[in-house]
């Protein structure tokens, strides 16, 4: 399953991610997996450097309906991310 953001979901930043121990700002394009397991794709902003088809793995914490708003709205258990 892959969830697009929508341009009002853009102008509203629901795309928009901060993970403050890694100083990292991403703003999303998708969201695509299944269960508690998925994968979020855009552009990310780590240390003033901007990183296109940026992508951050994560689990959430639990079991929630497969759509952006439910999956952008839970905890995640644990991320991860390369560039």
């Amino acid at each position: 399953m892959k969830l697009f953001f929508t341009e009002e979901q853009k102008q509203q930043e629901r795309n928009k991610i901060y993970l403050e121990e890694d100083d990292l700002l991403l703003e999303g394009e998708y969201v695509e997996g299944e269960g508690r397991n998925f994968l979020i794709s855009g552009i990310a902003t780590v240390e003033g450097e901007r990183y296109h088809d940026f992508e951050v793995v994560f689990e959430l914490v639990h079991d929630v309906a497969q759509d952006l708003e439910s999956i952008m709205n839970t905890d995640w258990e644990w991320y991860d991310f390369n560039f």
